[in-house]
């Protein structure tokens, strides 16, 4: 048979409402049956331990005016063999939580509302038949959370209802494990405030036990609920996992109000973009109700996955809504080709740089394959397109000239930025012909390294034993080559005007392959 504990009871047998008042470091106690009040004096006989009684105050008081509730607590706690609690229907004093708390008797507040005969029977059923009466009340849990997630109650109301029914702490965390709501006190708070989930199972954290459920989806998940607490029994974790199916319902709620919002946002973007200045218009109008402030200067961010699928776009996509609503930035956002397009309201560069790194430390725990690209900020929504063109010209060449381990700025590019404005000109083209173009032939038919050799000479400002080490060759061997670059080049690098020619048309090299990457 199941042993019962008060804890037990409070929480799989009596009413909402119920209150711990007293001994609450005593809901351990092992509770073997319920003792009622009786209609005569003695007011509880034949008790032979571990009894819970149950009584009604102002029932106590007609049966005799001196048996007050402390006065029942004290000559209960001072039977012969000791009682689990008292449940109590009525007015709790000062002087009766004194006595419970003296005598370590957990002592019970039932609502005003409270029947105690229902309350009689569902003990009675909780002692008799356990596993009946846990799975009863599992389900009424899980009816309970429906109900608040349809009126309306969001993430904190279901969190609410998961503290209230397990006396412990609880947390609901985005995919990528980032904190969204909780509820709770103490360690166990704490504990979930460091928590970052990334899987369902049982964690030690803080000294506390946690344990964390996936909502929806296990292989992808919509998001993770923990509860935590000092210990945790299988009431609790039912009680999670029946929560984390309301979740699941409530967050694809929130997910569908995300996606309808994202495509009014998408399409704000989009009429932006291509629209004309009558369009403008009415899109600053729009922007308006969508509670945009478009008075202000706005920087692309362009956030990209390579080879994304749908699906991987979408999560990204939510997970930067969610991120920037966090950070309390309203920006619109639109989902493009293998990224996300954020318009950024810019109060300074260095701050939305700043933001720009918290997003993508956020997304990469999900999104490995990450980039984060952004223009320059830009003064009205005409100019929208270039800061959106600026970023995806950074994403292009900064991955090639910085690498993918950080926000790549347009405003980093440095001399590329004049360059990309006239790597289709013809002008750029022959002047590529006239000083790099024979190299680059010669390296290509000889399988050279004459183009990464002169790189790496003007990275290390004309020092040969730098640049030999830089290259892993002899010095000799690195004077042969420049000496080969000024015969295939024609280029003299003693030359001033020539060795700028020739270190602008390295960089010109660099910007000409974007043609073919793009």
């Amino acid at each position: 048979m199941t042993t019962i504990t008060v804890r037990d009871v409070v929480r799989l047998a009596l009413p909402d409402g119920t209150t711990v008042v007293a001994g609450a470091t005593n809901l351990g106690r092992q509770v073997s049956w319920i003792a009622t009040l009786r209609a005569t004096l003695p007011a509880f006989a034949e008790l032979r331990g571990g009894e819970l009684a149950l009584l009604s105050v102002a029932a106590a008081q007609a049966l005799d005016p001196r048996l007050t509730l402390d006065v029942l607590v004290r000559r209960l706690a001072q039977a012969p063999v000791p009682i689990a609690g008292v449940v109590a229907l009525g007015t709790i004093t000062p002087s009766d939580v004194q006595a419970a708390e003296e005598a370590r008797l957990p002592l019970l507040q039932l609502p005003d509302s409270a029947d105690l005969r229902e309350v009689e029977r569902e003990i009675k059923r909780l002692i008799t038949d356990y596993e009946a009466q846990f799975e009863r009340r599992a389900a009424q849990l899980y009816d309970l959370l429906t109900q608040c997630s349809l009126q309306g109650g969001g993430i904190g109301g279901l969190l609410d209802l998961l503290h209230e029914r397990t006396g412990q702490s609880v947390a609901c965390y985005a995919p990528n494990g980032v904190l969204r709501a909780q509820r709770g006190r103490g360690q166990a708070r704490l504990a979930l405030q460091a928590l970052r989930p990334t899987a369902r199972g049982e964690i030690t954290l803080l000294n506390q036990q946690i344990w964390v459920e996936p909502i929806g989806n296990q292989n992808v998940p919509t998001g993770y609920v923990a509860i935590a607490g000092p210990t945790l029994d299988r009431w609790d974790q039912t009680a999670v996992q029946r929560g984390a199916l309301a979740l699941a319902l409530e967050l694809a709620k929130e997910q569908a109000v995300q996606a309808a919002e994202e495509r009014l946002r998408g399409d704000f973007i989009a009429s932006i973009l291509v629209g004309t200045s009558g369009d403008l218009a009415a899109a600053i109008q729009r922007g308006q109700e969508l509670g945009y402030t478009l008075n202000m200067p706005h920087t692309a961010l362009l956030v990209h996955i390579d080879a994304a699928s749908v699906a991987t776009l979408g999560r990204a996509a939510a997970n930067i809504q969610s991120e920037l609503k966090r950070l309390n930035v309203n920006a619109p956002i639109s989902r493009r080709e293998s990224s996300v397009l954020c318009m950024i309201p810019t109060v300074s560069i260095a701050r939305t740089r700043e933001l720009a790194e918290q997003l993508r430390e956020r997304l990469l725990p999900d999104h490995p394959h990450l980039v984060i690209a952004m223009g320059t900020p830009v003064a009205h929504l005409s100019e929208w397109r270039r800061s959106l063109e600026e970023a995806e010209q950074a994403l292009s060449l900064g991955r090639q000239l910085f690498g993918n381990d950080r926000v790549l700025a347009f405003a980093d590019l440095g001399v590329y930025r004049l360059l990309i404005r006239l790597r289709e000109t013809p002008e750029l083209w022959s002047f590529y012909r006239e000083t790099l173009a024979s190299l680059a032939e010669y390296d290509a038919r000889q399988h050279a390294d004459l183009i990464k050799t002169l790189e790496a000479y003007f990275n290390h400002l004309g020092n040969l034993r730098a640049t030999s080490e830089a290259l892993y060759i002899h010095r000799n061997t690195l004077l042969y080559r420049l000496e080969r670059i000024k015969e295939i080049s024609g280029m003299d690098l003693d030359n001033a005007e020539e060795y700028f020619a020739l270190w602008l048309a390295i960089r010109v090299h660099r910007i000409l392959a974007t043609l073919n990457d793009g």
